[in-house]
């Protein structure tokens, strides 16, 4: 077994063992590197045929899943050899599988389960697309992981094939009774097994969505699987019809592909007959005088009236829940809610995009107890419009969301550009929006950035988002947002900070007309874009020049300060997330007052400036490495320009910096910081005197070259 801490190939770090089979070991790892979590599967080689067999399962699911891009289906990294062992490097999926929530809950909810379904369809569906084709041929729940954001993920690739057409027969029996087709097996010598194909793979779901619908296990007693409503009269007959179809014994009679499936799923209600059957007993009298062509065209239209009308308010309710939910600070439960509304009605945009906003706020609310991945948010919509539910893939709000998302959140430019890209042109509300985005995202996507060229983009899209949408617009303050993020970046290039001022200052005064809950967010992106700006002037202003842009630029990184100081808890050592992300900008503000105050010739405040950030951060707190880091720079600096060399500093000076020295030096990380190594041997000697004492025997040398005074002089006057 691998210990902890063991690092393989140089960069993967054994953290925890988090799983073991009967011939394989999983471990949660860290690739050392990215900083990226990963699962590591260690097989041992010991030379036996059940080792084979297994080695032979692993290089199979690894050849399968290095060539895989799909947000069910987990990637295989890469593949090491450890002494006698195999370590497959995979994805981390997080959570737990299905089996054993079932242990937990009995059963799942048929809303659920519908999902679930058609996320493992889709899975299934990119699998068999595939050149060659491959065939999973072990679905089970036990292979189902369910993420903390309630979808999953489909592990355990180790039974897989591809499927050559030409083949006729399995040359081995492989799967899980039970849940297996009855092609995959057959008597004691193997006689009897058929060619396998996606038909397979689709009675093994429909037996998976058996046993997770009904709680009943078909490896147990009696090992069959009766129609669902048996075992609970409450379930749909739609997708009764849709399990028992799943699970013929011959192929043939089974859904033929899974795209039949997914669109079976997507539509188990218009296979539901309750609802038809209650108004079709009403309509028994009506019946015998009206046309059998007329009665089941009342049927359809009452049916589908009812329908969508329930549909309706059952959608309603699901987005009114998940607004509560998240006026609480419950996102897990109102990003579940969204997601049945969408789930129900896919063709609404609110669903989508309340569901993706919610794992922003997630992600930036300060006081949050959930721990929201926003890509795996964006991951469960990428999914329904790459199989185009409900011809989301063409709703031009829900696409530009998405690429909305990925620009200004993961900063995945190239996603972005996909996104905007499927925008409708002609769409009135996001066609010119998504327009500009996309060819701003396509230049950010390249390799070698043309700066110019983005510049050109960012300043005609600043000069349309001024004129062309009003003051109570939220998007136009969003796309202020976008446009000051990249010229901050690109301040360096010349002419930049000119535009850049004049664009971020009529920012401000179009948000004073805006009244969202939003505009303190706002002003803070836009006081932190302008105190950069300033800075950026003054620094390029020609010498005594600048003092003015220096202290519009104070002004500014003293509104974020502020802002900051409202919003989190600065002196919090084990933040992480957003506020981490708060605090990290205020020590970058207070260093750069401090800065400033000193290039103004305000020693005073410049020291204020370090200590009140010291103070507010708190003794001890490795964040603060860059303030007692430079602070130290700073008067070393300043006492070296008066008395150049640090053994003629007067004892307050010397006092002054070395308290500096010691507080900094009790912080975790300090002593890799570059400007603290560059200082260290000077106050290392200052704390111990031998600098002091060698100033005074440089001095006491000095003196004793001086000639000596003979009195000769007076000697002769005597005389």
């Amino acid at each position: 077994m691998l210990k902890e801490g063991t690092v393989l190939d140089g960069k993967y770090e054994i953290l925890r063992r988090i799983g073991e089979g009967g011939m394989s070991t999983v471990y949660l790892a860290r690739n050392n590197r990215m900083n990226m979590q990963l699962a590591v599967k260690e097989i041992k080689n010991d030379g036996s045929k059940s080792t084979e067999i297994l080695l032979k399962g692993l290089e199979r699911e690894a050849n399968i899943l290095k060539d895989v891009d799909h947000p069910v289906i987990p990637r295989i990294i890469d593949i090491v050899k450890h002494g006698a062992t195999i370590c497959v490097v995979m994805d981390f999926v997080e959570g737990e599988n299905l089996a054993d929530k079932l242990k937990e809950v009995g059963c799942f909810s048929q809303e659920q389960v519908i999902e679930w379904g058609l996320e493992l369809a889709s899975a299934l569906k990119y699998l068999h697309s595939m050149d060659p084709p491959i065939i999973y041929r072990d679905m089970k729940p036990s292979n189902v992981m369910l993420k903390p954001d309630g979808g999953v993920k489909l592990i355990d690739f180790g039974t897989a094939k591809t499927y050559d057409i030409e083949n006729n027969a399995d040359t081995t029996a492989l799967g899980t009774r039970g849940y297996a087709a009855p092609e995959q097996f057959g008597d004691a010598q193997g006689r009897g097994i058929y060619k396998t194909d996606a038909r397979t793979d689709i009675y093994n779901l429909g037996a998976t969505l058996y046993h997770i619908v009904t709680g009943k296990n078909p490896q147990e007693p009696p090992y069959e699987m009766v129609p669902i409503r048996q075992v609970n009269p409450l379930l749909s007959t739609g997708l009764e019809q849709i399990i028992l179809k799943c699970t013929k014994a011959n192929p043939n009679e089974r859904y033929q592909s899974c795209s039949e499936l997914i669109y079976a799923l997507e539509h188990y209600t218009e296979l539901d007959d309750s609802y038809v059957a209650a108004h079709k007993r009403k309509l028994t009298l009506f019946a015998t005088s009206v046309g059998l062509t007329v009665l089941f065209a009342i049927l359809a239209l009452v049916g589908n009236a009812g329908r969508n009308k329930l549909n309706a308010e059952n959608y309603a309710a699901y987005i009114e829940q998940g607004n509560d939910f998240k006026t609480e600070g419950l996102y897990s439960q109102a990003a579940s809610k969204y997601r049945q509304a969408f789930e129900l009605n896919s063709e609404d945009a609110e669903a989508y995009t309340k569901y993706i906003d919610t794992y922003i706020d997630e992600n930036n609310d300060l006081n949050s107890i959930d721990d929201l991945a926003l890509e795996d948010g964006l991951n469960v919509v990428a999914n329904r419009i790459k199989n185009g539910y409900s011809k989301v893939n063409e709703n031009s709000e829900v696409l530009y969301k998405m690429g909305l998302t990925y620009f200004n959140e993961v900063g995945d430019y190239g996603a972005a550009a996909k996104y905007f890209g499927m925008v409708d042109s002609s769409d009135e509300n996001y066609g010119d929006l998504a327009d500009y985005y996309g060819s701003i995202a396509l230049i950010l996507s390249s390799t070698n950035v043309n700066v110019n060229e983005l510049i050109d983009k960012v300043n005609g899209f600043a000069s349309y988002n001024s004129t062309s949408l009003t003051n109570d617009n939220r998007q136009k303050f969003e796309n202020y947002q976008m446009v000051g993020k990249i010229y901050v970046t690109y301040l360096n290039v010349p002419g930049v900070p000119e535009q850049a001022e004049t664009v971020m200052s009529n920012a401000v005064k179009d948000l004073e007309g805006y009244t969202g809950e939003d505009a303190a967010d706002f002003f803070y992106s836009y006081n932190s874009n302008l105190a950069e700006i300033y800075y950026a002037l003054a620094e390029g202003a020609e010498e005594g020049g600048g003092e003015s842009n220096y202290k519009l630029a104070l002004n500014y990184y003293q509104e974020v300060v502020d802002q900051i100081q409202g919003k989190a808890d600065v002196s919090d050592a084990n933040a992480s997330g957003s506020a981490k992300t708060f605090i990290q900008s205020y020590i970058n503000n207070m260093c750069r007052m401090a800065d400033i105050y000193g290039k103004l010739g305000n020693h005073d405040k410049a020291v204020e400036t370090y200590q009140a950030a010291e103070d507010a951060l708190g003794e001890g707190n490795s964040n603060a490495v860059k303030v007692y880091s430079e602070h130290l720079n700073y008067l070393y600096t300043y006492f070296e320009s008066n008395q150049q060399d640090p053994g003629k500093w007067s004892n307050v000076q010397k006092s002054e910096i070395l308290a500096v020295y010691e507080a900094g030096n009790k912080l975790e990380g300090i002593s890799s910081n570059p400007n603290w190594i560059k200082r260290s041997s000077t106050m290392d000697g200052l704390s111990d005197g031998s600098i002091e004492k060698k100033e005074q025997e440089s001095t006491t040398e000095a003196k004793t070259d001086e000639p000596e005074e003979t009195g000769d002089d007076t000697e002769e006057g005597g005389e």
